[in-house]
């Protein structure tokens, strides 16, 4: 399997690639406030969400003193196994962190936030980033 950095170079280089292609083909089909959150996914889920959290791995350990709240997963899912699955993978990763969150976040105010001014089409394209960049390292692991 490929190491940390093949993983990073790779997911970038296509990302450059493609980015550049539409760009000179004039096929860009995103203003410049989506494109920077399809790209804040790509890197988050290049560099945080990998499929790679679920064994001791540089990915986990840019978390830093938060890698804790990992644990669980870890404790969970078999490397490999369904945390490489293209889509299912990456959609488990994000629910767990996403819960964690939201958890963390109702234990301090308990409420939930309830003016989130964030655009549903936002969130839609980072998450686009983050499971795109998620399947470009499944992909990787499966030719080598």
């Amino acid at each position: 399997m490929p190491g940390y950095n093949v993983h990073r170079i790779f997911n970038y280089t296509v990302f450059i690639v493609i980015a550049v292609l539409f760009y000179f083909r004039n096929l860009s089909f995103l203003d410049l406030k989506q494109f920077l959150a399809l790209s804040a996914g790509f890197y988050i889920g290049t560099d945080f969400i990998t499929p790679d959290l679920d064994v001791e791995s540089r990915a986990i350990n840019r978390w830093g003193k938060l890698k804790i709240l990992w644990l669980p997963y870890k404790l969970m899912f078999r490397h490999g196994k369904s945390s490489h699955n293209i889509i299912y993978g990456a959609v488990v990763r994000l629910i767990y962190i996403s819960l964690i969150i939201f958890g963390l976040y109702y234990l301090l105010f308990r409420s939930l936030p309830t003016d989130m001014a964030v655009l549903s089409v936002f969130v839609f394209i980072l998450l686009t980033g983050i499971i795109t960049a998620n399947a470009l390292h499944v992909i990787l692991d499966m030719l080598f």
